[in-house]
């Protein structure tokens, strides 16, 4: 349900809940900040959200997955919508932490038509998300009705000379490219690349031809192809398109300092096309290892100059089991790590898994071509790379053990780390950005509720296939006793929150549990699954 509340300023200041001008075209925050002013809509959508999940739970029956009748899996898709944009586009999302998706969205959104094909992109989208929280998995196969719709309009948007250059025209291919890839994890598959390789066709093409607003849409839209181009072509060790890499080599769209996850992404190119290169080499041999390894070092220090940069209250801060959080919110070596959303969590461990790979080929070429070189301090680096990932978790998941259901943002019973923690500078002030305001802890728990086991399924997984393809235990035998089976035992978890269970226990109807009593069940398991994960996944946004 929606509350209209009192504020009648633009879209943007309602999101970031600051006090609204309403000067018009433009209000003067957003002008001051150099920000995309939504506007003054009417329509529902673009309004303030109240969050009123515990209403959903009054009229569902059961908590675990099980066989749905068809019209009530597909109940209220404007309650789905609702639910969609109040707990993953909207809460959590700043302007300063953009990838340019979910930011503009909204705004588009809700100048399009019901009938759109972005409209039905996002039905289709929110109705697959909803039908997850109420009803698990077993739904996923009754939401192709609002899918086919979605399809058709796009089908006809894309032919349409007019159409198929706007920026919601691009917003719907990639609202389905979501589609395809929860579907495809959750179907254990691979995701197929159509509605990617779509957007990436119509980029030289989107117009922007209604002022600085649009311009700044289109600008955010292909920053976001880029984002989501540079972590497809790194999860399949390829070179980046070349058309971002021209993005790219002219400044334009990733280089913006404001904007650390776009200059990141920029240097995450130079890490996909040097992955391509290395795993061409093992084969053709056509640069020498210790040229590879050169080039991973040159591009490690850029990434160091990157974390040097950004906003000081963007870095984590550590906190103890214990003593700042609840001893039930399982952590590594009692250990959290807090960020100001889980948005920046997901770039930071970006950061960390560019950082990884690269490190691997240099242990590759300290191994089969020895060199005068101390192995101690790249190994020293990857363990606390690797540690940060870990610290990570209890911000993600808190104490969550249970599949995930809609009454779960209601229940007194999940406790929470990071919200009553507030980041600091080195001289200990409390610095704040000057782009956003603080979340309440109702919004913070909206979003790692949420949000944290999907941010978090990424880089657990991708650690899990790295050290799977580890033959010669240039890594695993890097990391401290127990870890390995840590780290899986922490992706399992996640994927018992998203009812994510193996193939063989899906179609079985047993659940994924932490306590497995073969550890050789558990860890092949996790592996197996992590490698799924990262099939169904190749076209997600993250690491």
């Amino acid at each position: 349900m929606v509350n209209r509340g009192r504020s009648q300023g633009c879209t943007t200041c309602r999101q970031r809940r600051v006090k609204c001008d309403e000067a018009k075209p433009e209000c003067g925050a957003c002008q001051r900040l150099g920000l995309y002013c939504g506007g003054y809509k009417t329509r529902p959508v673009n309004i303030r959200f109240k969050d009123q999940t515990v209403r959903f739970s009054n009229v569902i029956a059961a908590r675990e997955t099980e066989a749905i009748p068809r019209p009530r899996q597909l109940k209220s898709l404007d309650n789905a919508v609702n639910f969609y944009l109040d707990h993953y586009v909207n809460v959590g999302r700043r302007m300063e932490s953009a990838r340019g998706f979910f930011e503009v969205l909204i705004p588009v959104y809700s100048a399009e038509r019901q009938n759109s094909a972005l409209s039905l992109a996002v039905s289709a989208v929110a109705s697959e998300i909803l039908n997850l929280w109420r009803y698990g998995p077993a739904s996923l196969s009754s939401s192709c009705e609002p899918y086919s719709k979605a399809v058709m309009a796009l089908r006809g948007a894309i032919q349409d000379p007019v159409q198929q250059t706007k920026p919601a025209t691009v917003l719907a291919i990639l609202t389905m490219q979501w589609y395809e890839n929860i579907a495809a994890i959750f179907g254990h598959r691979s995701a197929t690349p159509t509605h990617h390789a779509g957007a990436l066709s119509l980029l030289p093409f989107m117009e922007s031809d209604n002022g600085s607003k649009d311009q700044t849409t289109v600008a955010s839209i292909r920053r976001f192809i880029a984002h989501a181009e540079v972590s497809s072509a790194t999860r399949q060790k390829r070179p980046v398109n070349d058309a971002i890499l021209s993005c790219i080599s002219r400044g334009g769209l990733l280089s913006a300092p404001q904007n650390p996850s776009a200059s990141l992404d920029a240097i995450g190119a130079t890490v996909a096309a040097l992955r391509a290169r290395y795993a061409q080499n093992l084969s053709a041999l056509s640069d020498t290892l210790g040229d590879l390894a050169a080039e991973a070092k040159a591009i490690d220090q850029q990434l160091l100059t990157w974390s040097w940069s950004v906003p000081e209250h963007w870095k984590p801060r550590k906190i103890t089991s214990g003593q700042d959080f609840d001893l039930s919110i399982p952590a590594y070596r009692s250990t959290c790590e807090v960020y100001p959303s889980s948005q920046i969590a997901n770039i930071w461990n970006m950061w960390r898994v560019h950082r990884i790979l690269l490190f691997k080929i240099v242990f590759e070429s300290l191994h089969r071509e020895p060199q005068v070189e101390n192995l101690v301090g790249y190994e020293q680096i990857f363990q606390e790379l690797v540690d940060a990932i870990c610290y990570s978790v209890p911000f993600y998941l808190g104490n969550r053990v249970r599949p995930m259901h809609i009454t779960d943002f209601d229940d007194c019973s999940i406790s929470l780390c990071g919200h009553s923690i507030p980041s600091q500078d080195s001289q200990g002030r409390s610095p704040q950005s000057p782009t956003s305001t603080r979340m309440s802890e109702d919004e913070h728990r909206r979003q790692v509720v949420a949000q944290g086991p999907w941010h978090l399924m990424n880089p657990l997984s991708r650690l899990l296939t790295l050290l799977a393809e580890d033959d010669n235990h240039h890594l695993t035998g890097i990391l401290r006793s127990g870890q390995h089976k840590w780290i899986r035992q922490q992706f399992q978890r996640v994927t018992t929150l998203l009812r994510l269970s193996p193939p063989d226990q899906h179609s079985a109807g047993k659940s994924t549990t932490l306590n497995s009593p073969d550890p050789a069940s558990l860890n092949t398991t996790a592996d197996d699954l992590a490698g799924l994960v990262r099939r169904g996944g190749m076209f997600m946004s993250g690491p």
